[in-house]
């Protein structure tokens, strides 16, 4: 019996060698410099991605930012191979999949929150029976549109005969409809939320759109392009460790994620502050929710077909798993 027991210490010994070895050459630096271009907004949950190319350097990866204005543009450019990395919405694969491109992969979730509904200081709406008379301004298509979309509908009503304002270009465009009363509410994102708020004419109303069970409160996916993951595994393994890092740094230290923001952004610093405070980043990937954003996006018919039994295909867990030394149901593959 002696014998056996220490049998079986030695292999939970070695096991657990082999494990802090693994580890540890998750963070062996790559023999040979890679040459990466990043796809960045000017998004508080985003943010703490400008931290990325210094953490990634650490690994022998060299980051070039290229930066866009839309998720749609930086979809494209991923798609094409003119960018290998980027973070957008996490309706956006689906997107890119429902038009026949298959060369995305989300590795790593962002987070929850930051989409948010401002009416003009003083009113609020309650319940979701309270929208059915409101103006209320959209831009179809972003992920704070999907998520009230999908809210209305659990709730018992019907989107296509609400007031419904299509507001086209930035979210400053929606404030100035909600402050000219040709709207009485915006779907809208940070920091435009808090920029209402804090110039004294926006308040969140008790609705929140964020937790809608079809999409729940995510806010983006980390990607990378399927034919540059494919020829450097090991070069984007060490971008998800050191997406972690910089992610676990924005957490530890809100004012530096709300410093990094505002600068980057031009903003002042307190209405950065704001925007982040409504964000938690978290890197799980919730596999089905991102199904059940797929099959809503077939079903109300801004994507041609359902894609929503494919959509799994183009998630891949590994790279978050070995980073995390968590298993793929505990980084969000059935939830």
């Amino acid at each position: 019996m002696k014998a056996i027991r220490t049998l079986v210490l030695a292999c939970i010994a070695a096991l657990t060698v082999g494990d802090a070895l693994a580890q540890s050459d998750l963070r062996a630096p790559l023999p040979q410099p890679v040459k990466i271009k990043q796809g960045m907004l000017n998004v508080p949950a985003l943010s703490p991605l400008w931290l990325l190319p210094e953490e990634a350097a650490k690994y022998n990866i060299q980051i070039e930012t290229v930066m866009f204005q839309r998720f749609a543009d930086a979809r494209t450019a991923l798609v094409s191979g003119d960018i290998h990395l980027t973070a957008f919405g996490p309706q956006d694969i689906s997107l890119a999949l429902g038009q026949g491109a298959k060369t995305l992969v989300g590795v790593a979730g962002v987070g929850s929150g930051n989409d948010c509904l401002v009416v003009r200081k003083g009113e609020d709406i309650k319940d979701w029976t309270g929208v059915a008379d409101k103006r209320i301004g959209i831009g179809a298509g972003s992920i704070s549109w999907l998520k009230f979309a999908a809210s209305v509908q659990e709730n018992g009503l019907q989107y296509n005969k609400l007031k419904i304002v299509n507001i086209v270009g930035g979210g400053a465009n929606y404030l100035r409809a909600v402050q000219g009363k040709e709207i009485d509410m915006a779907v809208v994102w940070q920091p435009f939320c808090a920029q209402a708020i804090l110039e004294g004419f926006g308040a969140y109303p008790t609705l929140d759109h964020n937790r809608s069970k079809t999409v729940g409160g995510l806010i983006a996916v980390l990607a990378v392009n399927r034919p540059f993951m494919e020829k450097n595994r090991d070069a984007v393994q060490r971008l998800v460790v050191s997406y972690l890092d910089v992610l676990d740094l924005a957490r530890k230290d809100s004012a530096r994620w709300a410093r990094i923001y505002a600068e980057k952004a031009g903003l002042a610093e307190n209405v950065a502050a704001e925007a982040v405070r409504t964000t938690q980043l978290d890197p799980t990937l919730p596999l089905e929710s991102i199904r059940r954003i797929s099959k809503f996006l077939s079903d109300n018919g801004v994507i041609t077909r359902d894609v929503s039994g494919e959509i799994g295909e183009h998630y891949a867990y590994d790279f978050l798993a070995k980073a995390t030394g968590k298993s793929p149901d505990q980084l969000g593959m059935n939830r």
